[in-house]
């Protein structure tokens, strides 16, 4: 009987592990099977904690922050000071500020100021995802920069020249905090408009595609037949 009791507990658990493979992030329902979680409504792939705040679940968090980074924005942009100027004196009204808070409560035997403790695991864990990210980013864009500082393939130098230019004239018109601004209010905005208008979008972006498609496969043939077949890269060396 318990070596029957054990072949079944070790069907469950694979069963359990290879539905967790295939569903991505799985939940445990109360008979011990898996279940996979709900997409995003929006489609991408993001934490529940970063959903609910971009599509205002809470809309006194959702707004709260926005405001900040919108007072953030305007401090900055519009102030005339510089970002390390703002910096220590925000920093020096907040140390001047818990400290003043301990003293009266003290005296008045009041609780001090909510400050949570450090999380060293939490800090550390942050660290490692960050690094771990952070190194697949660089390795691909190393990878990248390697083959367009070759020069072997023309049509991707051609598309960097392409993005380069673009990206030079936007940050002519607009500063670096102002573009993380504009990508702060789409973040905010996006996801809930979509979720609002959902049908409506989908149906003109597939409208929209077709056409982006057609007109994107009539530049690639163009640019393949006038520009990148008359071009011919520097031959590899062999050894």
């Amino acid at each position: 009987v318990c070596v029957v009791l054990e072949r079944e507990r070790e069907r469950e658990k694979t069963k359990r592990e290879r539905m967790t493979k295939e569903n991505g992030t799985a939940t445990m329902n109360g008979n011990g099977h898996a279940e996979p979680t709900k997409t995003s409504p929006t489609g991408i792939k993001m934490s529940k904690e970063v959903e609910e705040l971009l599509l205002w679940e809470d809309p006194i968090k959702s707004g709260g922050i926005l405001g900040g980074a919108t007072v953030a924005y305007l401090l900055f942009h519009c102030s005339g000071y510089s970002a390390l100027y703002i910096v220590c004196n925000l920093l020096l009204v907040g140390v001047i500020g818990t400290f003043v808070w301990s003293i009266i409560a003290q005296l008045l035997g009041k609780p001090e100021f909510p400050i949570p403790e450090p999380k060293p695991e939490a800090i550390d864990k942050a660290f490692v995802c960050l690094s771990e990210q952070g190194k697949c980013y660089t390795n691909k864009f190393i990878g990248v920069f390697y083959r367009i500082a070759k020069g072997h393939e023309p049509a991707l130098s051609l598309k960097a020249a392409f993005a380069l230019y673009i990206l030079a004239k936007i940050s002519s018109v607009f500063s670096i905090l102002t573009m993380a601004f504009i990508a702060v209010v789409g973040a905010f905005a996006g996801p809930k408009i979509y979720v609002m208008y959902k049908e409506d979008i989908d149906s003109v972006y597939n409208i929209a595609k077709v056409k982006v498609d057609e007109v994107v496969g009539q530049a690639k043939d163009f640019v393949n037949e006038k520009v990148i077949s008359k071009i011919k890269p520097p031959a590899k060396k062999t050894e």
